[in-house]
């Protein structure tokens, strides 16, 4: 429902009947989000046969169609919806070579981080904060405010020759709890009823009960008009943790931002840089011709890094199209850049080209992994 709502909006935005809407109350940002993982989790839990069950992507989302919104093209995704209904629930974790990127991200149901690790190994045991549950030894145990946390496991690909390779890894990882269906009518007492309130957000989500399609339209509007300011220029206070210490963490604009990526890595972790609008701040579409300049060895980028198109009114791939390029894919220039050209047409001038459509409003994303949050890769408008 909600995804379908995210498409009916973006359409009505661009062909120009919507108006920009005043700031939404911080209920209206918090129920946004909370309303969008919910759904997300009912839709992922049908598509894998039930809660506890694994979904292993082995084909990178490149038509358009993912649940994910604007999902990475770096790896492919192991999935599942955790059900700690019937009590805890276990993960076991191969041992993956060091060279390629691997992580596992937790977030809760109020759409917070509560676990990140890059190349975990090994037991992992999830169980209800609160329950007084004997971990094994030797295991890690995940605690979960809420019964349905989401696990996203992110393993590299490097091209399509390796992807033998990723689907082993993505066979060895094993889940066992007991399998449900989630069903549910309304996001938000699902979630009140499902979940432990941060004190930090008590009464808020309660206040809302009556949140609505026209709330969701409202919201997503503002967001919509805040991306082509350019205001949030990363993730930075997006996808942590509730304490984070990033900045603008306790921010609920920015927190409801983060549903353009939804399923995002903290800070941390990893550096998005989204852009909607290029670097004179007119607003990205597919009648004019963009050129960007990035190093093809950006500094203090520990993992890799690359850039994605998505379709603005969908807000994922366009089929069909070339939408990544990263260190797998290109090579320098003279000057140890790279050099992409965002057109309808091939520029054919030896520039990297990232097709987009015609009169079609579109952004990109350009993600760095295993970054210094002090000392920041370049944005390419730099």
């Amino acid at each position: 429902m909600i995804r379908s709502i995210i498409v009916i909006v973006f359409i009505t935005f661009f062909i120009g009947t919507a108006v920009a809407s005043e700031r939404p109350t911080d209920a209206q940002l918090h129920a946004y989000k909370v309303v969008h993982h919910a759904e997300y989790l009912k839709t992922t839990a049908a598509q894998a046969g039930g809660t506890n069950k694994l979904i292993h992507t082995t084909k990178l989302p490149t038509e358009g169609t993912d649940p994910v919104v604007t999902p990475a093209l770096d790896h492919l995704y192991t999935k599942a919806v955790i059900d700690l209904t019937s009590g805890p629930v276990v993960l076991e974790i191969p041992e993956v070579s060091k060279d390629r990127y691997f992580s596992i991200h937790i977030t809760d149901q109020e759409h917070y981080t509560i676990y990140d690790e890059v190349r975990p190994l090994g037991k992992y045991v999830f169980i209800r904060k609160g329950k007084n549950i004997k971990v094994p030894e030797g295991a890690k145990a995940i605690e979960s405010p809420g019964d349905y946390p989401h696990l996203f496991i992110r393993t590299q690909l490097f091209s399509e020759d390796d992807k033998p390779n990723v689907i082993a890894i993505q066979k060895q990882i094993k889940l066992t709890g007991v399998r449900k269906t989630l069903k549910f009518d309304n996001a938000i007492k699902f979630t009140l009823n499902t979940h432990d309130i941060y004190p930090q957000n008590k009464g808020i989500l309660a206040s809302v009960m009556d949140y609505c399609v026209e709330d969701h339209k409202k919201v997503f509007d503002f967001m919509t008009k805040l991306g082509e300011t350019g205001k949030i220029k990363s993730n930075i206070g997006l996808f942590g943790p509730i304490d984070s210490d990033e900045p603008h963490s306790n921010d609920p604009v920015y927190r409801a931002s983060a549903i353009v990526g939804h399923l995002g890595l903290p800070a941390k972790h990893a550096i998005y840089i989204p852009r909607f609008i290029n670097c004179q701040g007119v607003p990205l579409n597919g009648d004019n011709t963009e050129v960007f300049t990035l190093p093809y060895e950006p500094p203090n980028v520990k993992e890799f890094w690359s850039i994605t198109r998505y379709s603005a009114i969908t807000r994922n791939t366009l089929p069909g199209k070339n939408d990544v390029f990263n260190a797998y894919n290109t090579q320098p220039d003279k000057n140890g850049n790279i050099i992409i050209t965002f057109s309808s047409k091939d520029p054919k001038d030896g520039s990297y080209w990232m097709p987009v459509n015609a009169g079609d409003p579109y952004y990109y994303v350009i993600r760095y992994y295993g970054t210094d949050l002090n000392n920041l890769p370049p944005d390419a408008c730099d």
